[in-house]
């Protein structure tokens, strides 16, 4: 994921940090465990590693001298899941904005109140054919935030579970035109 912030923020505006996910799975990693049949994360390791991912964050802020509210959280795919509950659900000032292609997924039988999501930015990245996060589940995702008070763009391509050059073009877009105030 590193490797994209030349090409969606090519001005520098934002510095890229993007931490490898902690659990080793196959020939790549995991930022949870999950039930290979029923997709359901383990919420154990699910809240270990949105608590080191937030822990992280706040040392990033602290380094950097900048606020939660001016950073941009985002994910791809199992990293959106958890990206958004980063954003949104651990009880931190919510970011100027958060991205994602994939949606956030219920853990232990819960759903994220994206209450605190009111007045942030939001960018859905969607693939028209994705077998792993289907349209019409990221247009719900993207209903429940714009009905929280979210200012939600949706960008749907044609092609499957992956971020393709039209998605990076809009999320360079997205970036440049983003409002720290919503």
């Amino acid at each position: 994921m590193a490797s994209i912030g030349s090409i969606v923020d090519p001005g520098q505006r934002y510095a890229t940090t993007a931490p490898e996910a902690p659990i080793a799975a196959g020939t790549g990693y995991s930022w949870y465990h999950f039930d290979n049949a029923t997709w359901t994360p383990d919420p154990v390791s699910f809240f270990a590693t949105l608590d080191q991912l937030d822990r992280f964050v706040d040392a990033i802020c602290v380094r950097s001298s900048v606020g939660r509210d001016d950073i941009v959280i985002g994910g791809f795919s199992q990293g959106a899941g958890i990206a958004g509950w980063l954003a949104y659900g651990t009880g931190s000032l919510p970011p100027a904005g958060f991205w994602c292609c994939g949606t956030i997924i219920d853990v232990a039988g819960h759903a994220l109140d994206v209450a605190t999501a009111a007045g942030t930015n939001v960018l859905m990245l969607a693939g028209r054919d994705d077998p792993n996060v289907p349209l019409e589940r990221n247009h719900r995702q993207a209903d429940q935030f714009r009905a929280v008070g979210a200012h939600v763009t949706m960008s749907e391509h044609d092609g499957g579970h992956g971020l393709s050059q039209p998605m990076l073009a809009d999320m360079r877009h997205w970036l440049e035109h983003l409002d720290h105030n919503g």
